[in-house]
């Protein structure tokens, strides 16, 4: 299999330049955003298709590859939550289930969600990219939650990043909470329209 592999250098400084003082120190991403992916987590999510997990896996472990750094197993994984009415309509939140799955490659046994996310929230896919600046309040960290991630090293697991906003405003939360450094493992990276 061949994947497109984007560096460390591309994707932090893109995100850095974009969004004034960036809180994740780094970002990976594996590949360029196309349908297939969609596909693929929605089989992953739902029926646990063996050849999907596979491929998340192998995408994961050329990120890890690529990232250079030593002594995964020692961070934290952390994933954004889902709103409960996305939970009602669109099932379980694949985020945590590759979460889970990254946290089995690097041995990491604290793979956890410190946030919640309010009931109405929209969803990013279908905001514009002027838009995407409002998730800012939309997140907030659970009760007893902060304490545990002090002084800790942080991964942040996503499958898509595009503006970036929410990426940054969790990596903001878990700044705040004490963290000494959080880095971020995307599956993928899609273009928005412009406004």
């Amino acid at each position: 299999m061949r994947f497109f592999i984007v560096t460390l250098m591309q994707k932090s400084r893109h995100y850095k330049k974009n969004i004034p003082r960036f809180s994740l120190g780094e970002v990976y991403v594996a590949r360029t955003y196309e349908s297939d992916m969609q596909q693929k987590l929605h089989r992953f999510k739902f029926v646990h298709n063996h050849v999907d997990t596979e491929y998340f896996r192998t995408l994961f472990r050329a990120l890890i590859e690529e990232s250079g750094i030593k002594n995964l197993s020692e961070y934290s994984v952390v994933y954004p939550p889902i709103s409960l009415k996305d939970r009602i309509f669109r099932g379980p939140n694949h985020a945590k289930k590759l979460a889970i799955l990254f946290a089995s490659i690097i041995g990491s046994k604290n793979v956890f969600c410190p946030f919640t996310k309010s009931f109405f929230a929209g969803h990013q896919s279908r905001r514009k990219k002027g838009e995407r600046k409002k998730v800012q309040s939309e997140y907030v960290f659970k009760k007893n939650q902060r304490a545990p991630l002090k002084n800790t090293e942080v991964i942040l697991i996503d499958d898509i990043i595009t503006t970036g906003y929410t990426a940054h405003t969790l990596g903001r939360l878990l700044q705040r909470s004490g963290t000494k450094k959080t880095i971020g493992f995307f599956l993928s990276s899609k273009k928005v329209e412009r406004n």
